[in-house]
């Protein structure tokens, strides 16, 4: 077995976990990706091998079915690489009523949501406690605080992660073992969010952020060992008008919000609470 810990990352062809994958080998981290069949992911391997001259180890899996996270856990032993930090980045987002998606969906969203990373963090566990210093990256979400109708599902998944997390993370106090948990705002990951991004006034563009930078601020962070890492000052912000605001009056705006968007995507005049609310009608990267 190639004794060399290596970084293990999931969701790593594209979006935030290319641009994590990037700062990993940026620091000289050999690398093992992960994405799904038929995803661009030996590209970002050829250019990272090309660029940062490490290692990089491509496996295509599926990480929706439990077979699927056993699967990948067999093959990284095969291969004989021994794990040190685990990057639980893939995920599924929407932005949709609850009856509009089917329950095949939401069975898909919440395996590669929740069941993925808390199978691959098991799985994992022995090889990572092997190691003198070693750590767990669970990628949730900024709507992991909140309760965003029409998010609802995508919600209820990376308030577990951020649960899970910091739980695990207790657990795991003085094994060598660190677990942490990122919950990024609102990305430019595609196209259509940039675009969007562009229309926006005040801190409704100001918070949305490109990957490159929140994947920066997130590895520094991880590898520092911070628990809880909220990318961006805005973000940061949105949290903390979110304890002050009383309960009911965030429930009227936020269902105001959403019954509006159309009105509010025209309205040069926004109010910034209005648009901390709009920054979750855009379905994080993760």
């Amino acid at each position: 077995m190639n004794t060399q810990p290596l970084t293990l990352i999931t969701g790593a062809s594209e979006g935030l976990g290319k641009f994590m994958a990037f700062e990993f080998a940026s620091r000289r981290h050999p690398l093992v990706l992960v994405a799904l069949p038929g995803s661009p992911l030996l590209n970002v391997a050829d250019y990272i091998r090309n660029q940062y001259q490490v290692d990089v180890h491509c496996i295509f899996e599926d990480l929706s079915t439990t077979e699927g996270c056993c699967a990948l856990h067999q093959q990284v032993k095969d291969l004989g690489l021994s794990i040190g930090y685990l990057v639980n980045n893939a995920g599924l987002g929407n932005t949709n009523p609850f009856a509009e998606k089917s329950v095949s969906f939401y069975t898909k969203q919440i395996g590669i949501n929740v069941i993925a990373p808390t199978m691959l963090s098991r799985l994992f566990l022995p090889d990572l406690l092997s190691h003198a210093n070693s750590g767990i990256l669970n990628v949730s979400s900024l709507t992991s605080y909140f309760q965003i109708p029409n998010k609802q599902v995508y919600c209820a998944t990376k308030s577990f992660l951020l649960a899970f997390s910091k739980a695990l993370d207790t657990e795991m106090y003085g094994t060598g073992l660190h677990v942490s948990v990122v919950c990024p705002g609102g990305m430019n990951t595609r196209l259509p969010i940039i675009l969007a991004t562009r229309e926006r006034k005040g801190i409704g563009r100001w918070s949305i952020m490109d990957p490159e930078q929140v994947a920066s601020m997130t590895v520094q962070a991880f590898i520092a060992g911070k628990r809880v890492i909220i990318p961006g000052h805005w973000n940061q912000v949105f949290l903390a008008i979110d304890r002050i605001l009383p309960a009911s009056l965030k429930r009227r705006m936020i269902r105001k919000q959403v019954s509006n968007a159309e009105t509010f995507e025209n309205n040069q005049s926004k109010s910034p609470i209005h648009s901390v609310f709009q920054l979750f009608e855009t379905p994080n990267a993760a």
